[in-house]
């Protein structure tokens, strides 16, 4: 039980790579659901989500009537599966954990912030959004400056998917605020990371590459390889639209490894356009369109619709620069159609 508490504290501290070399010493014994839910939520913190996840279900399977222990893995599973885009896991797993933490009286911010974000993943973003809210106004009743740091994060996420810019960007700001006097670093750069990309979206490039420039700094010495990626593929996004087109493609070859290494397949298609929009600008109209496809097969499936039509309105522009117009105008159609099914903005966007 002590090495348990052990674990844990490495945990609290961001020792993820220790905390896990750790678990690998200990026989789990009795307490099997508990040594399965702390090697997911180390698993969690280096970025193994689909490790992580076979692990929270063991961790389930092992409660052994232990609620708690049933209930942290539920809450698990659902962060790792919207983290990947596995749209109906990570739903199945929100709405679990919200009625077990109903039943128990626990984890009721926690498992309310899940199922939230659940609803956002698969478009619900006014649901979503009054849920988000209340949840804000509870976290600054108790003066929770972390647990509203999370949400005005999932925030800006959401008013940005809106096209609700100067929303989006006050959230963003708001979170950073909060994470910063909390001392989290963690959640600053996570706050830094949304707030670079919905500047970068709004057409402020230089504040945009600040924001990944200390975001970068913040992981760089951390286990979280996650983190590491996100900041490449950010940072080559707002130096493609710089025009510093070689720095961008070796920012995204860098975020195509450590994504691949994650099997973060969805994260992994905004590489993949990126390199295609690049390829584009640079003349090689059939390396783009092998980047594109690529893209288009890693969305496909995964609750990323702002990247589906990214893709197809790339391919629709690609298509009209190769000459085959009709062609490029049956995609343009199919991308328009597609983005207002979705209620979104995509099209609209001139800084992407």
């Amino acid at each position: 039980m002590q090495n348990m508490e052990k674990i844990g504290t490495l945990m609290d501290q961001g020792e993820f790579a220790k905390a896990l070399a750790g678990l690998k010493k200990i026989k789990p014994g009795d307490d099997k659901g508990r040594w399965f839910l702390l090697k997911g939520e180390a698993l969690r913190g280096l970025g193994l989500f689909c490790e992580a996840i076979k692990d929270y279900g063991a961790a389930r399977k092992a409660a052994g009537g232990d609620a708690e222990t049933e209930l942290g893995a539920l809450l698990g599973e659902a962060r790792c599966n919207r983290a990947l885009g596995n749209e109906r896991a990570a739903v199945w797993s929100a709405k679990r954990a919200l009625a077990l933490s109903k039943k128990l009286e626990l984890y009721s911010d926690e498992a309310g912030l899940e199922w939230a974000l659940a609803l956002r993943l698969v478009g619900k973003l006014p649901e979503a959004a009054k849920l988000l809210e209340k949840l804000l106004k509870s976290y600054r009743k108790a003066a929770d400056r972390s647990g509203a740091a999370f949400v005005l994060w999932a925030l800006g996420g959401l008013y940005r998917l809106q096209g609700r810019y100067a929303e989006g960007i006050d959230a963003f700001e708001e979170s950073l605020e909060c994470a910063n006097k909390d001392k989290d670093e963690a959640a600053s750069g996570y706050a830094l990371f949304g707030l670079g990309g919905i500047l970068r979206v709004a057409g402020f490039m230089g504040r945009a590459l600040g924001c990944y420039v200390r975001a970068r700094k913040l992981f760089a010495s951390t286990d979280d390889a996650f983190a590491k990626a996100y900041a490449e593929c950010g940072t080559a996004n707002v130096l493609r639209q710089l025009g510093r087109l070689e720095e961008a493609y070796a920012g995204y070859v860098r975020a195509h490894k450590l994504y691949s290494a994650l099997s973060d397949w969805a994260d992994l298609g905004f590489v993949e356009w990126g390199m295609g929009e690049i390829k584009k600008k640079n003349g090689d109209f059939s390396a783009a369109l092998g980047h594109y496809r690529k893209a288009a097969a890693l969305f496909k499936g995964r609750s990323e619709p702002r990247g589906e039509a990214l893709t197809l309105l790339s391919l629709g522009a690609l298509y009209y620069l190769m000459g085959q117009t009709a062609q490029a105008e049956r995609q343009h159609e199919t991308a328009l159609k597609f983005i207002r099914s979705h209620g979104l903005h995509t099209h609209l966007e001139t800084f992407t």
